[in-house]
């Protein structure tokens, strides 16, 4: 279960983030463009930001789920125990 919870929240967090590229890089060329070209990107944009966001709250499901399962986190402040060698 923890594998799952891990690669869903990789493969959503790594959607968003895709997402989040595309988008910059359609405001930069409708910024280029201008005009009703770039009204129509920017309004494409917009769209797009809203999935994204949409995707990225979807990816903290998994991602706080891994959280509460294994009961650590990055924040966590016991110490590991060190690596046995053999």
């Amino acid at each position: 279960m923890r594998k799952v919870l891990k690669n869903g929240y990789g493969v959503l967090a790594i959607v968003a983030l895709s997402m989040a590229v595309v988008l910059a890089i359609v405001f930069l060329v409708a910024l280029i463009v201008g005009g009703g070209a770039g009204t129509t990107l920017s309004e494409f944009g917009g769209t797009l930001a809203e999935w994204s966001i949409y995707i990225a709250a979807l990816a903290m499901v998994p991602g706080l789920i891994y959280v509460y399962v294994t009961r650590e986190h990055s924040l966590t402040s016991r110490k590991k125990e060190p690596a046995v060698e053999s």
